[in-house]
């Protein structure tokens, strides 16, 4: 846990964060598409770009929102800053693991090691989906909130 902010939150890092949900799904539809595709080169390419922005949107909300989240009196139980950094540890060693599996693709990769590589996947793309449901129902619209009553827009 991050207990200082790098910098104050503004609503504008709010709008990244939602907007890079899309981007980070986009990314890794991408990344799926080659590798079912058999084109693991791009399959590899596409997860290492879906790897960065995902490091690079924890480190934001690590580095910036939570801390500032964190202050807030009274937070929902489902919405504790503890969660958040946990989830956020869960989903890198994840996203670690598979990115080696992926690292290690090529033409003699077995059908089932692909299987295997999709069924991790799937852990993940849940894991993601039930982090981004919590930080919508809690992390985002407290901290809009918050910022809305403090004028900090970021624009």
């Amino acid at each position: 846990m991050n207990p200082n902010p790098k910098r104050e939150p503004t609503l504008a890092d709010l709008r990244v964060v939602e907007s890079e949900h899309q981007l980070l799904g986009n990314l890794f539809l991408r990344h799926q598409e080659a590798l079912v595709g058999g084109d693991y080169a791009s399959a590899l390419a596409d997860y290492d770009e879906f790897a960065r922005h995902l490091r690079l949107h924890i480190r934001l909300e690590n580095d910036v929102l939570l801390p500032a989240y964190s202050e807030i009196p009274e937070l929902p139980r489902i919405g504790k800053p503890e969660f958040f950094y946990s989830e956020h540890e869960k989903i890198e060693s994840a996203v670690g693991d598979i990115h080696a599996i992926v690292r290690g693709l090529s033409a003699s990769t077995s059908k089932r090691r692909i299987i295997e590589l999709i069924e991790r996947e799937f852990r993940l793309k849940l894991l993601l989906e039930h982090h981004e449901e919590r930080e919508g129902e809690t992390l985002i619209p407290i901290m809009k909130k918050r910022l809305q009553n403090f004028g900090a827009t970021g624009d």
